[in-house]
């Protein structure tokens, strides 16, 4: 069972990681196969590299060996079967805890005293060499030099191991940082390994004379490097113009589980704190997409759960990305569910338009082909999008006529159906979807054909009433206007519900007037 027990203590003697966080175990193959319960075959090469006798020519004979018969039989290699022979000496290793204090933004330092062996006057956290497990012992240097106890301070984040090569001392430092919130800064008293302490920025410590490696320990504590990762991605979403809305809230979710999994978080509150503003920052980046931001109110729904059990927070980092994954899963399965709803929709032999391109709608080619349908693919200007959906028809044999978004009008004279894709559905039924789908619906009304749009349930707006319309560079239409003509790009447009025959979802086709009820049913996790 996950979490029972540590599988470093059974599989991973030989690991310089061993002793570390758990964290810093993330990317390893024994990790996700003993601890997450993954079915992978072991390599070691994937491995080899962390581990403390890397470098030691004794090993070189064992370890190909080893290698050679992972390759041929069942049974993955086991290092530490290995009794290694004294080699020559090397740089000393030495393993510390650095626990930093912080209190309303500021960081605690101390100067080390003229009572310690290193670095004397220099600043530094709170450290003292390793005795036991650093989650246990980084407290125990605390009480020593702080005299606060346990209960005057809150565990937050606990880093991955730093090493930190030492010239001056020939040695290697192995850091084991630790951020703590202190609750009252008065009750610190210094013993006598540091002669005074100040409360400092955090990027105030780059401009210090302190010990080896400090901001680097530190950086392994803070958020920063998470909201810099997330900073990033939101970037990268911002401008991702050839994804679609769920393949943009499944890239959001992918990016979610690799956050947690790689978590420095100490509590199962700074975690969901840090979730929670992850979801928040990548559910702006696209106003007009609401199956980002209500994926994460459902995901927000199943996560509550974990925080009302008595879990290491292994165990909930662990459950939490195991969720994450599960929801990926469901996104797959609901839009192949959506899909099977069409057979009632789509006649054999149909004619049927197609605008632009939508993940849904090329998922929906096999069934489209089955049936014998001819299409019309519009090209969805000013980024020509439906030539992809055509291209991909035509190689799969369909018969299709590419023509422009202006021809729509004229050619729903010969169609029978109207399909689409979806970025949004507003609660009063109506939908987001790339701009000229409401002409279309529009014409396809007065012409008697029915319209459909092909979405599921995460793609209804449930936490406001509507959705914002974006706008994309006006260049994108006509890149060197003349002087006095101004240029409007509107990428998507909204189309009402009474031009719309139905919404096609993973539980059924249904009309426009029942998506409010459907939305009450999903009540956001911020209600």
């Amino acid at each position: 069972m996950v979490g029972a027990m540590d599988f470093r203590d059974t599989h991973c003697n030989w690991c310089a990681m061993k002793e570390g966080p758990l964290q810093a175990c993330i990317e390893c193959p024994r990790y996700r196969k003993y601890e997450l319960g993954e079915d992978i075959s072991l390599d070691s090469r994937a491995f080899c590299e962390k581990c403390v006798h890397e470098n030691d020519p004794d090993l070189e004979v064992f370890c190909e060996t080893n290698r050679h018969l992972q390759q041929k039989g069942d049974e993955p290699f086991d290092c530490y079967r290995f009794h290694l022979k004294a080699k020559a000496q090397g740089p000393k290793e030495i393993h510390v805890v650095t626990a930093f204090l912080a209190h309303q933004g500021e960081i605690c330092l101390v100067k080390r005293s003229s009572e310690v062996r290193t670095y004397q006057g220099r600043w530094s956290g709170i450290s003292g060499y390793l005795q036991g497990n650093p989650r246990d012992h980084f407290a125990v240097e605390i009480q020593e030099e702080t005299s606060l106890t346990p209960y005057e301070y809150t565990l937050v984040r606990q880093g991955r191991q730093l090493a930190i090569t030492d010239e001056e001392y020939s040695c290697i430092w192995f850091v084991h940082p630790f951020l703590c919130e202190v609750h009252d800064p008065s009750r610190i008293t210094l013993d006598r390994e540091n002669t005074e302490y100040r409360w400092v920025k955090p990027e105030e410590i780059k401009r210090m004379e302190t010990v080896p490696g400090l901001w680097d320990a530190y950086e392994r504590v803070s958020r920063s490097s998470l909201e810099e990762q997330v900073a990033l991605f939101t970037g990268t979403i911002r401008n991702d113009r050839d994804s679609g809305a769920r393949q943009l809230a499944s890239k959001g979710l992918d990016f979610l589980e690799k956050m947690v999994r790689s978590s420095n978080a100490a509590s199962w509150a700074v975690l969901m704190d840090d979730i929670q503003y992850a979801c928040h920052e990548i559910s702006g980046t696209r106003p007009s997409m609401a199956i980002i931001p209500t994926t994460f109110d459902l995901l927000f729904r199943d996560l509550k759960f974990v925080s009302a059990q008595d879990l290491d927070i292994r165990e909930i980092i662990a459950q939490v990305a195991g969720i994450i994954k599960r929801h990926i899963k469901d996104m797959a399965a609901a839009m192949d569910a959506a899909l099977g709803h069409l057979e009632e929709i789509i006649p054999e032999h149909a004619t049927v338009l197609l605008h632009s391109y939508s993940s849904s709608l090329i998922h929906a080619l096999p069934l489209l082909r089955r049936k014998k349908c001819s299409l019309v693919v519009t090209e969805s200007r000013p980024g020509f999008e439906g030539r992809v959906t055509a291209q991909v028809a035509a190689d799969m044999g369909l018969k299709v006529t590419l023509i422009t978004d202006a021809c729509a009008g004229h050619e729903l004279q010969r169609v029978d159906v109207v399909l689409m894709g979806v970025d949004s559905i507003e609660q009063d039924g109506s939908v987001i979807n790339k701009a000229g789908s409401s002409l279309i619906s529009m014409a396809a009304s007065v012409r008697g054909v029915k319209v459909y749009f092909v979405g599921e349930l995460r793609k209804i707006c449930i936490d406001r009433q509507h959705v914002s319309l974006e706008t994309y560079d006006p260049q994108d239409v006509w890149g060197d206007p003349p002087p006095g003509i101004e240029v409007f790009n509107l990428f998507f447009d909204r189309t009402a519900p009474k031009f719309i025959t139905g919404i096609v979802l993973e539980t059924g086709v249904v009309e426009p007037y029942q998506i409010r009820k459907i939305a009450g049913s999903m009540v956001p996790f911020s209600a």
